[in-house]
């Protein structure tokens, strides 16, 4: 499957209820679980049922695999099969971890018959170690695609920076522009936003995202269905920005045609600088068309 999974539905591995109801909800993508949402003693035997699943799951489909020593390798060796889009790699802090995680799945691929950097990586980064060693995570393997934050209030990184949460966020704010910074830097395609924790607070919901779109975030990782629909409508891009960026670039196309290098276009003056501005704009605006 070939859709950007810029809004994804985490659901746990151990709930095939839920696992099933997944495409109901529409999100571009569904992160089955196996970390935070599995109990200890099921997470083995989870594994094993999500390759009955994911083949043949109609949404594209990636895994949290667990950071613990004891079941990341089995994990990343069990769950790379047809039609697994990306794994999540939680906490990481350093690129030895993507290294060696890039490493086994090429291993599982190669077992799987699949082509090699078919499954894709993501980092989570959810520590104040994981936020200062970023770049170097994001360019340690060919196969990461993108960063997951993590932003959820009382979640790992709040609570090792010993602070406050609030909607605006100030309190995390240089960590989470540094993730973002890093993860531009390293020119991943897209850069995700985590999850929200406020299931029940639209409201807060939507004021998140309009934080997290304004720093330059392309989407996040939901952990409430009810929150795809109103994430979806505040990352996707503004239908009068696409055509005002197209317009720009036809202006300024026309003004190099005629030998210039600047023309004015709605009151305000376009350039080169201008002009790639808005091009990277409608490249942003496709990761949402596929």
């Amino acid at each position: 499957m070939s859709k950007k999974p810029l809004i994804t539905l985490y659901v746990p591995g151990n709930r095939k209820d839920l696992i099933d109801k997944g495409p109901r909800f529409a999100p571009d993508g569904v992160v089955f679980d196996l970390e935070d949402a599995v109990p200890v003693h099921l997470k083995e035997s989870v594994r094993h049922d999500l390759i009955k699943v994911i083949p043949d799951y109609p949404l594209t489909s990636l895994v949290r695999v667990n950071s613990e020593e004891k079941f990341l390798e089995g994990d990343l060796r069990t769950v790379v099969c047809k039609n697994l889009y990306g794994v999540i790699l939680p906490m990481v802090e350093h690129a030895e971890q993507v290294k060696r995680a890039d490493t086994i799945i090429g291993e599982a691929e190669k077992a799987a018959k699949l082509e090699p950097g078919t499954v894709k990586l993501f980092l989570l980064i959810e520590t104040p170690l994981g936020v200062r060693n970023c770049y170097d995570a994001c360019v340690a393997a060919k196969r990461v695609e993108s960063i997951v934050y993590g932003s959820a209030e009382d979640g790992d990184l709040q609570a090792e920076m010993k602070s406050s949460f609030s909607i605006e966020g100030y309190e995390l704010m240089y960590p989470r522009q540094k993730s973002l910074l890093d993860a531009r830097a390293a020119k991943l395609p897209y850069v995700l936003d985590g999850a929200y924790s406020g299931v029940k607070d639209e409201d807060g919901l939507r004021r998140d995202c309009t934080v997290s779109k304004r720093l330059g975030f392309n989407g996040r990782t939901l952990i409430y269905p009810g929150h795809i629909g109103p994430a979806r409508e505040i990352y996707e891009p503004d239908p009068k920005e696409v055509a005002k960026y197209k317009q720009m670039v036809v202006e300024f196309e026309k003004a190099v045609a005629d030998g210039k290098a600047a023309t004015v276009y709605q009151g305000n003056m376009i350039d080169y600088a201008m002009f790639k501005r808005a091009k990277l704009f409608l490249g942003n605006a496709d990761l949402y068309a596929d």
